[in-house]
């Protein structure tokens, strides 16, 4: 499914906004497809002080709060990975 993505990131006190057309498999996927676009964008700006402060789907939908949820998950510890 393809849909609309806004985001609205404020780094080190400076606004950015960015919009494009990505795809999603449905529409749970869609936080992550965010959150990737985001990193994305963090990996350009040099991984500076970044706060996001509004995602939105299509015009309408506001998926904030979701995609600060996978920001803040912890990391998980290497020792449960098997080689």
């Amino acid at each position: 499914m393809e849909f609309n993505l806004e985001v609205h990131l404020i780094i080190e006190g400076t606004g950015l906004a960015s919009r494009g057309r990505f795809t999603a498999r449905n529409k749970h996927e869609i936080p992550n497809v965010a959150h990737q676009y985001i990193q994305s964008i963090k990996l350009e700006t040099g991984y500076r002080r970044t706060l996001i402060e509004g995602v939105i789907v299509n015009g309408t939908i506001d998926i904030t709060d979701e995609v600060i949820k996978i920001e803040t998950q912890p990391i998980p510890p290497m020792d449960d990975i098997f080689w």
